[in-house]
């Protein structure tokens, strides 16, 4: 048979597919105009199919909202042949179902109960009543336009499908039951597993609300902490489907900085009363009808309509409360929704004291390690974010372990300074792309240091794509030994510069429209004040003094490609490793200074 064979085909689909395909089949089986299968007695549940093109007087397709109000529940098989005689007999000319009746221009109808047990549908010769508390829906068929005189054939016919549609619906019904039990019982292990496997409070919380939440498809889960000594409710977990981009908040347990609390003092708000006074859940399922309960509300989520509040029991007193919440409409929760949230609340209560006994056994651990951990603390941050900035690595780690006392405050001492900058360098950044100036900045840079780093001198600090280096501080070396780290240091300086304007030509970096790099250095010898200098917020170890200023300025003016040095640091080294000198006046310097050049490749 057609209708056997199609209902064969829903066993797997969706009950709102299932209910559809059931009334299309229906109606182009039995050749109505109208068909409808409304589910559990509810107009909001109904399922429609037209073919208003039957009769040549048809109006156009008619709205479903007009169609709900033809729609009439029933536990017996009705049979209306002419609705212009029911009605003119019923004088009930008023009422929103004729009105409904009169613009579809429904003239014949035909209803029929659907049972969870189908067997209970009898049909007699007489089409006796029947009755069931197994009722799943009605099936309602309509001819519009003529009357429609309805044969007993086709009745039964219309008895039969609707008996095949009633197993068809139970069973996707049933089967949708047992799919939302699985779905419970996996979402109470997944807690229970969360509990299991994890002692910090936010991630238990957080799984315990947004898996409840979610389970039962409420518009809001709050999980409370709370004792009949507290003043208020503290929060620890919400779950909010439809704000914060659908995030669930929780908050370290027993944190000074609490999430949220209740407006509402515990010992005014009746419904927490009612909790510990009973001990069990409070099932509000529409406060539209217990105003006096509304203004009660917790204050962090938006206004309820319903709510279902379960206490937290530890031997036999309540710690705390989970809340769902329905916000826009009333909620009639059922038994097994109350079981589930009781189920859920017993876990929490067990997650709770865990969570208490992990963070008292954490701090009192916090608090033994406290002295260790802040002299770790100390030794990383003075090891990797202060003085790997501008030591080499060697004197670092002497450092760390206490093989080299770094006295940093500011004191007078005789030390070398180098400074370097890169000529040509201005004029490159306006040839080259951002990116690939960076990254040939960075790698001049890298180098410089290493040339430092490798004589153990002290990078005092980068200006642009110049260079700041210290010899003597905060080692303390001879000033000979000072000099000759110094010089060995511009010497490797412009060996490397020299091998990476090689590597930029042959990347392309560098070619016949920009010239090669060059590299200007200047070193002077004598005493400043050197160590730790700023405010509170910020300090910077660095060496000021006119010992500086004159190394800077002989940096200043080298020849690009070359070293100057002051008379100071040349009578450190021999004199086949320097030009003749010169008399200059260097800017901000009084006196006259007698400089040197120094060979490079010497």
């Amino acid at each position: 048979m057609i209708v056997q064979s199609s209902l064969r085909k829903i066993n797997n689909l969706p009950l709102g597919q299932v209910c559809q395909t059931i009334v299309d089949t229906v109606g182009q089986v039995l050749k109505v105009n109208i068909a409808i299968l409304c589910l559990d007695g509810s107009q909001e549940k109904y399922f429609v199919y037209q073919n208003l093109s039957l009769e040549e007087n048809a109006h156009q397709t008619i709205n479903w909202d007009i169609l709900k109000l033809a729609i009439k529940t029933t536990e017996d098989i009705t049979i209306i042949e002419d609705h212009h005689r029911h009605w003119q007999e019923n004088q009930n000319f008023n009422s929103a179902t004729y009105i409904a009746y009169q613009q579809a221009n429904i003239r014949s109808s035909l209803s029929i109960p659907l049972f969870c047990q189908p067997g209970h549908l009898q049909l007699a010769s007489k089409f006796d009543q029947v009755c069931s508390q197994d009722l799943l829906g009605v099936l309602v068929l309509h001819h519009c336009g003529d009357i429609h005189l309805w044969e007993s054939e086709e009745i039964r016919l219309a008895v039969m499908m609707a008996t095949q549609a009633s197993l068809a619906i139970a069973q996707v019904k049933a089967y949708d039951k047992l799919q939302v039990l699985a779905q419970r019982e996996s979402m109470v292990n997944k807690i229970t597993a969360a509990i299991r496997s994890s002692l910090e409070p936010e991630a238990i919380f957080a799984a315990i609300t947004q898996e409840l939440g979610q389970a039962l498809q409420v518009d809001g889960c709050i999980l409370s902490l709370w004792t009949k000594h507290d003043e208020f409710v503290k929060c620890v977990g919400i779950y909010n489907p439809h704000e914060q981009n659908n995030q669930v908040q929780s908050i370290r347990f027993q944190s000074k900085k609490i999430l949220k609390t209740s407006s509402v003092p515990i010992s005014e708000n009746p419904i927490l009363q009612e909790l510990l006074k009973t001990k069990k859940t409070a099932v509000l399922k529409d406060l539209e009808a217990q105003k006096e309960m509304a203004r009660h509300e917790l204050s962090w989520h938006s206004r309820a309509r319903a709510l279902l509040v379960t206490p937290l029991i530890v031997d036999g007193e309540i710690i705390g409360s989970i809340t769902l919440r329905q916000s826009q409409s009333s909620r009639s929760w059922i038994l097994s929704d109350i079981e589930l949230v009781e189920a859920v609340a017993a876990q929490a209560a067990i997650a709770v004291q865990q969570s208490k006994l992990y963070e008292t056994t954490k701090q009192q651990a916090q608090q033994l390690q406290e002295r260790e951990q802040k002299v770790k603390q100390l030794n990383n941050y003075l090891t990797e974010s202060v003085l790997k900035r501008f030591l080499p690595e060697a004197i670092v780690n002497q450092a760390a372990v206490g093989e080299l006392a770094l006295d940093l405050s500011p004191e007078l001492q005789v030390i070398t300074v180098l400074f370097a900058d890169l000529v040509g360098f201005t004029s490159l950044s306006s040839y080259l792309e951002a990116n690939s100036l960076a990254k040939l900045l960075d790698e001049y840079l890298e180098a410089m240091a290493k040339a430092v780093f490798e004589q153990r001198g002290t990078v005092d600090k980068f200006i642009g794509d110049g260079i700041m280096a210290l010899f003597g501080a905060p080692e303390a070396l001879h000033p000979q030994e000072q000099a000759q780290r110094a010089i060995a240091t511009a010497r490797s300086m412009q060996k490397y510069l020299e091998q990476l304007n090689h590597s930029w030509q042959a990347k392309g970096i560098l070619d016949e429209n920009v010239s090669i790099l060059k590299l200007r250095c200047g070193i002077h010898q004598g005493k400043a004040v050197v160590g730790m200098f700023g405010g509170g917020q910020r300090k910077d170890y660095t060496a000021i003094g006119t010992t500086v200023n004159i190394a800077a300025r002989l940096e200043e003016v080298a020849n690009p490609g070359s070293i100057l040095i002051s008379s100071v640091v040349a009578a450190w080294i021999e004199e086949k490793e320097i030009y003749q000198g010169r008399s200059l006046q260097l800017r901000g310097i009084r006196e006259e200074l007698l400089a040197f050049s120094l060979k490079v490749n010497c």
